[in-house]
This record gives structure tokens, sequence and C-alpha cells, in this order.
């Protein structure tokens, strides 16, 4: 099995996966990470055992946020926006699958981390797979041999007669063949060099040649899937359809009985309409924008994880009210979002996505800095002007910590995403006005994941800590799992 050094996608690592579910790194993960053993078990996974350490974040929001469905819809071969990963149950007693999770010590200590059992008739496996943030995964041991499955190739394994898988002269004797199937939208890297591999790099890069901030975003991806720009542009504009998509949705109202937060949107756009809220117009409109985005999350309608689910309001929700604000056709928004993508490719070659390793800077925060950037280049900024505004954002977002209240990925979180996005324009703003940054995008990106690491566990999306184990968000957990 060749293992190689991650190199980030705008399409696989920074916006998507399009998916229903309240948590990227809990649901969509799980799905894929379940896909991939229901390969290993030759489309048939029989009886299924998933354990999580007592000691990582799963153990307290596996259920909650999502990690359980994923699993269940992943074993059924769903995709991460099927309507049917909303009550899978049913599914599963018609395939033939059962499904245990469990809670205990597994012996290994890193965070996301699905220790799968499967046992059918032919054969019999473990897997271990991490979640490693924004719905990316990676198998990193099948029955005790060391390997790395991320979900971007086909790959043919050859396992011995229980499961183990082999390599070199080992297959001299009978084996079985399991063919693992992509489960990410853009394939292994090409045999392009890219471009650059950080915003140093980039900036370097850029003298005299003078690409704009959207443009370089197209280079790079194009270099990175081997594709052409035009393609790069279309994929771009697919997702663009499917948030504006969410948007209306969620500006009409959602419905969902499992959630603590009821569809908001509606009661304030109500309120601004009688002239009782305060702001700008653009103000107002990101915030109806991010929450809609936030309710459809919620009320498990589709959405696109950008870079996160918890965060899918934060950079969309920005672009596409500035662009609606200043008049601008669709074009100018996917256009802004491959420039936004840019910062999210440095974070992911460089820190994490994920809350459990970073906490909420890594999610919220990282969609400020994309937001920020994504703006600046809305408002004619240069690429210089825009990696300075998302170096402010980010700067802005340090220390954020992730405590969902009840483990459930609504508040704080739909505040902070509205609050993100609020810093993304603010600081494109003050990018455009002159205003110094002073920290480079590449040092404030490498000071998040300090940041983040050095943040106690309790902080990092556990539940364990800050709003969510106050008085009233203990009631509140009492009473939905009561329910």
């Amino acid at each position: 099995m060749r293992i190689s050094k991650h190199i980030p996608s705008i399409f696989n690592d920074v916006v998507g996966p399009v998916m229903r579910g309240p948590s990227s790194s809990h649901s969509a993960a799980a799905l894929r990470i379940g896909r991939i053993c229901r390969d290993v078990m030759a489309g048939d996974p029989g009886r299924v055992v998933v354990r999580y350490d007592a000691a990582d974040a799963l153990a307290t929001t596996h259920e909650s946020q999502g990690s359980d469905m994923g699993i269940k819809g992943g074993l059924l071969a769903y995709e991460a926006d099927d309507p049917r990963l909303i009550d899978p149950d049913p599914h599963l007693v018609k395939a033939g699958i059962e499904v245990k999770f469990v809670v205990c010590d597994t012996g290994y200590s890193q965070a996301n981390l699905y220790l799968i059992s499967l046992e059918n008739t032919m054969q019999q496996a473990e897997v271990l797979a991490l979640s490693t943030g924004g719905g990316m995964i990676e198998v990193i041991r099948i029955n005790g041999t060391e390997l790395s499955i991320k979900g971007d190739r086909v790959e043919d394994l050859k396992l011995s007669a229980k499961g183990i898988p082999l390599s070199g002269g080992e297959h001299s004797g009978e084996f079985l063949k399991r063919r693992i199937f992509p489960v990410l939208p853009v394939g292994p890297p090409g045999e392009e060099a890219l471009p650059f591999n950080n915003c140093t790099e980039m900036l370097a890069y850029n003298r005299g040649r003078q690409l704009s901030a959207w443009e370089l975003g197209a280079l790079y991806e194009s270099s990175r899937a081997g594709i052409s720009g035009e393609d790069v542009l279309g994929m771009m504009r697919n997702l663009h359809g499917i948030m504006r998509a969410a948007i209306d949705s969620g500006l009409k109202g959602t419905h969902f009985e499992d959630r603590i937060l009821g569809a908001q949107s509606a009661g304030y756009q109500k309120k601004l309409d009688e002239g009782r809220l305060a702001g700008g117009e653009l103000l107002h409109k990101i915030t109806l924008y991010v929450s809609a985005l936030m309710e459809v999350k919620s009320s498990m309608g589709v959405i696109v994880a950008a870079p996160t689910a918890g965060s899918c309001g934060t950079f969309p929700g920005a672009l596409i009210a500035v662009a609606d604000s200043l008049g601008l056709d669709d074009e100018h928004a996917v256009k802004a979002l491959l420039a936004g993508s840019l910062v999210g490719l440095f974070i992911a070659g460089s820190s994490t996505f994920s809350a459990e390793i970073g906490a909420c800077q890594a999610e919220c925060g990282s969609g400020a800095g994309m937001a920020a950037a994504g703006i600046a280049w809305l408002l004619d900024g240069s690429l210089e002007q825009c990696m300075g505004a998302a170096s402010l954002a980010l700067q802005n977002s340090l220390g954020m910590i992730c405590d969902p209240i009840a483990a459930r990925v609504e508040a704080p979180c739909l505040g902070k995403n509205i609050s993100s996005a609020s810093n993304a324009l603010v600081c494109a703003n003050m990018a455009l006005a002159g205003y110094e940054h002073l920290i480079p995008l590449d040092e404030v990106i490498e000071t998040m994941d300090r940041v983040g690491k050095s943040l106690p566990h309790e902080l990092r999306c556990t539940a364990l800590g800050g709003l969510s184990i106050t008085p009233s968000a203990k009631k509140l957990e009492k009473r939905i799992n009561s329910q």
C-alpha cells in the first residue's frame, strides 16, 4: 500500500462534502468509513461492532452529532446527502446488517478514532479508521496490518483467508480480493507539480504573473486534480447552487423535531421588516443567510460543508450575502468561493478543520479567514489584501473553544457562525482600508494549530467543558435525552 504525504484539494478538503447531518467530522466522515468497511466485506457487512474510545470526544458526541447515523448509512452504501439517512434503521434490518455501538478503552489515543469489527459467514475484519476533519478520513489498519486508505482512489486489496492484508510474495497461496472504491469527489494528485503549497510560496509564485485570488485557486485545483480550469469552475458552480438552494430553503422556514433550536431566521426577518433591529442592510443579510444555512443543517437538509458542517454558515453565508448586497451575479460569488478556498487549502495543509483537535477556531475561525479573503476579492482587493484580510480574521479567532450545548451542533454554533461571518466582513474592510495585519497568514495558521492543540480536552468538542456543563445546558440535555 502506497503511503504518501497528504496534498489537500479544494473539493475534497475545503468545500464539501455535500451532505446531511449535524457534523462533517462525525456524520460525513463516519459514512465514508462505513462505506469502506462495506467494501472490505464485499458488500455484506454482517454483524458490526463500532467501538469509541472512552477518552475521545466521540465517546460523548457519537450519537448526538451523527457518527452512529453516518456509520449506518455507509454500511448501506448511501451517499452523504441521501434522505434515508434521517432514519436508516429499517433499511439496516431489511439488509440484514446488525450494528452495535460501544464506548470502551480501545487502547488507542488518536482523536476521532473508529475501531470497527465486522463478521459475516465468509469473513471477519477489524478496521481502524480516523476522521481527520471536514469529512476527510483515513483507514490506518485492517486486521492489525498498517496501511493508508484515504478514499481518493480505487484500492485493490488482497487478503488472506483470515482477512489479513497481503503484500509482496505472500500472494502465492489462496487469497480474497477486495476492491475499495473512492469516497471523495477528487482523485489522487496528478503528475503535474503544484504551483505552491502555502501562502508564502503563492505570493512568490504570483510575482510577475499578477493572477487574482480566484485564478490562483482554480490553477491550484486544476494542477492538483488533473482537470481543466473550466471543470474547476463547473464544480464550484454546482456547490454554489446547493449553497444558494439551502439559503432559500432556510429562509422559508425549516421543521425538524429532534433539535434544540427552532427556525429563528423568520423571526429575525419579521423584526427587521418592522424596523426594530439596528445595523446596516449587509449585516442583516449576513445574519439571515448564515442562520438559514445553519437551520437547514440542523433539520437534516442538504448543505455543503465549507469547511465543515458545524461551520457551514460562515463562509458561504458571508460571501453570498456580500455578493447579493453589491448586486453581483452568481459567477462573482463562485469566483469568490475559489478565492476564499485558497486560505482553506493552506489551513488543510498545515493545520486542521477538526474541532476535536483544534477547537472551534479550526472550524468557524477557518471559515472566517476564508470568507474574509473572498469578500476582499469581491471588493476588488489585491491578492495581498485578500491574504491580509484572512490573517486578520484568523487572528481574531484564536482561542475560540468548542463547547456544544446538549452535545448538539446547534448552539453556541449558530452565534459563532454569525459572529465569524461578521468578523470576516470587518476584516475585509480593514484590509482594503490599509490596516496592517502584521503577522503573515502562514504564521497565523501555525499559531492557530499550536493554540488549538494546547487547549484543554474539555474545550475541544467533547461537551465536557465551557457552556456544555452549565446547569441550564445539562438540564436541556437531560430533557432532550429523555424524549
